[in-house]
């Protein structure tokens, strides 16, 4: 008779497991995405130590995702630029933003060679020890920006950007081809106008707003647009919308309460796989008792 009733409590045990397992919440673990069709590197500037227009737009976007940063590093790495008035803005957000009070350092990665170096995890500055990467917008829009060359090779390096993403890095990226983003959100598309862009202005979302504390239309507004986005945007919000094209399509895409991907997500208990431990502990005691 013990032996019967020690064969039921190691299947009730079992049949709690299989629910556990069932029951199991997922969290994601990963870093954030803004997707901006600006090249805010080209129409911004530095007074009193305070910093204008597109680069405050790109220092409040740093300091929007720097805190779903969950892979443990604080270095924020630029693919496409060392120099020129791109890197010089890239420089200029990072180093007024609340970001180097924290403990953050800035680097810097140019040439094919290196953005697959930095994806391949070869070199001093790869997505192994790297919290945000920016991109530069397009060299055809700024001075030293990502050329056509380096923009295929984000585009090459989609699945790593995927997985940076998963891993808990975050990126903040500006006007150039977005090949890559279509991997991280199926169905989106991107239209790029171009060296002349759009002009008419831009206006933040309630969601944009709050995104970026301080930033008005006119700092997002201070020259020409390149992209917009469409399709499906998956678990993308909209922060800025085109004021001049018809249907006001999006500009400025992101998402910092979590991640636009999730490849590695972890098991968080529910409440019922609480109970379900401590009833199978109960039985497993039970039947130790009784043998």
């Amino acid at each position: 008779m013990l032996k019967i009733l020690s064969f039921k409590s190691h299947c009730v045990a079992a049949s709690l497991a299989m629910m556990l397992v069932a029951s199991c919440v997922y969290r994601a673990e990963a870093g954030a995405l803004i997707a901006a069709g600006t090249d805010a590197d080209d129409h911004g500037s530095v007074f009193g130590g305070v910093n204008q227009d597109g680069w405050f737009f790109m220092q409040r976007s740093l300091e929007n995702i720097a805190p779903s940063v969950t892979n443990g590093s604080k270095k924020v790495v630029t693919l496409g630029s060392t120099g020129g008035d791109a890197f010089a803005a890239a420089s200029s957000a990072f180093n007024l933003s609340t970001l180097p009070g924290l403990g953050w350092t800035l680097a810097s990665v140019d040439t094919v060679a290196g953005i697959n170096s930095f994806f391949g995890g070869v070199g001093a500055h790869t997505v192994g020890n790297t919290g945000i990467f920016m991109v530069d917008s397009s060299a055809v829009n700024v001075l030293g920006g990502i050329d056509a060359l380096e923009d295929a090779a984000l585009t090459s390096n989609a699945i790593g950007i995927n997985n940076f993403l998963g891993a808990g890095g975050a990126a903040f990226t500006q006007s150039h081809s977005y090949g890559w983003l279509s991997t991280l959100v199926p169905g989106l598309t991107t239209t790029n106008f171009g060296f002349g862009g759009i002009s008419g202005g831009l206006s933040l979302t309630p969601v944009g707003t709050a995104a970026f504390p301080g930033l008005t239309n006119a700092d997002l507004s201070a020259g020409p647009f390149h992209n917009t986005f469409g399709g499906s945007l998956g678990l993308l919000s909209v922060f800025a919308t085109s004021n001049s094209l018809t249907g006001n399509p999006p500009v400025i895409l992101g998402i910092s309460g979590g991640s636009v991907t999730n490849p590695n997500p972890i098991p968080e208990p529910s409440s019922f796989v609480v109970w379900s431990l401590i009833a199978t502990a109960t039985l497993v005691r039970r039947n130790r008792s009784r043998s």
